[in-house]
């Protein structure tokens, strides 16, 4: 009889530790789809969780502009993958290399007293100090487009520039402030790379945030400063980031299902998010803002861009239904 019981208890433990081991491999399974990355050259993704959030900015929010109105809800109904870093020198070279691509020769770049385009610059020459792990530069909305499509047909997912809508909410974190970081723009240095006051030491006549991140005239190596809360780094600072959309003066009319509104290839005109390394408007950090391109073609020394991925159905199946303790949510209008 006591055989037969300690034989039970054996199994007993046994199966126990199977159902411990299997939960274990089922919560790996779900951790690993918060990250994913398609090849060893590939941009890593982070999972964007499904929401909801009011795009644009209210009436009374400090240093609006007029193009980040009227505010309006868009609903994420799916969740999806975005670039956890903008795309950098080495993925977009190995972009090149595989594809034979043609980049834009010319770029908007600091010459000492002012930026100009200055033919012969490009992603990269682009005048300032870069290595393989900084973001590519002096790249085209054109130039983007023609990256994420080869990474369509290499790995067979489906990638593309963020819509306006899904910049604003993946950028946000989880937050509904007019800064997507606390403390405003005096705090910006722990979150980016942005116009500061070492970068004022290189050049006196720029305006800067009142703090110092350390990085002079130029960008800096991705990911080096603290991840918002869906794990995403450099949505404020380090360079400008394309979007898929359409430049529209007014948020009148705008699509709520968080898709591109038009694409800028259909209108002529482009636009980019997020702010760069260079001088400082102020404003330009908010969540909200955004900043016209004269058109899909303009290339600049602190302008790049970051992909998004649509999620495939096994990989949704495995997607946390809550992102990481936040949750998105409206701004009182």
């Amino acid at each position: 009889m006591a055989a037969i019981c300690r034989l039970k208890v054996v199994l007993s433990l046994s199966l126990l530790m199977g159902l411990l081991a299997s939960c274990a491999l089922n919560q790996q399974n779900k951790a690993q789809l918060r990250a994913v990355q398609d090849c060893p050259t590939c941009p890593k993704l982070v999972v964007i969780p499904a929401g909801h959030l009011d795009v644009g900015s209210p009436l009374d929010e400090p240093d609006r502009d007029l193009d980040e109105g009227p505010a309006y809800q868009v609903t994420i109904a799916v969740p999806f993958a975005m670039g956890a870093t903008e795309v950098t020198r080495a993925q977009f070279a190995a972009f090149v290399k595989a594809s034979g691509y043609d980049a834009a020769r010319q770029c908007m770049v600091w010459t000492g007293s002012k930026i100009e385009m200055v033919a012969g610059r490009s992603w990269q020459d682009p005048a300032i100090p870069q290595t393989d792990q900084h973001p590519v530069v002096c790249v085209s909305w054109r130039d983007a487009v023609a990256y994420v499509a080869w990474l369509r047909k290499t790995t067979g997912k489906n990638y593309r520039l963020p819509s306006n809508a899904e910049w604003e909410y993946a950028a946000r974190g989880g937050t509904l402030s007019a800064y997507a970081f606390p403390g405003g723009e005096g705090e910006a240095c722990a979150y980016g790379n942005i116009g500061d006051e070492t970068a004022k030491r290189d050049v006196p006549a720029w305006r800067t945030a009142s703090c110092s991140d350390g990085v002079g005239l130029g960008t800096i190596k991705v990911g080096s400063y603290r991840p918002n809360g869906y794990g995403l780094y450099d949505t404020v600072g380090n360079v400008w980031e394309w979007i898929a959309d359409c430049y529209h003066p007014t948020y009148e009319g705008a699509p709520n299902d968080g898709s591109a509104w038009g694409l800028a290839s259909d209108c002529g005109v482009a636009f980019d998010r997020g702010g760069g390394f260079s001088n400082l408007i102020q404003g330009h950090l908010r969540a909200a803002n955004r900043s016209r391109a004269p058109s899909p073609d303009n290339t600049a020394y602190s302008l790049g861009f970051r992909v998004a991925r649509e999620l495939m159905p096994a990989e949704l199946s495995q997607v946390p239904s809550q992102p990481s303790g936040r949750e998105s949510g409206t701004r009182v209008r």
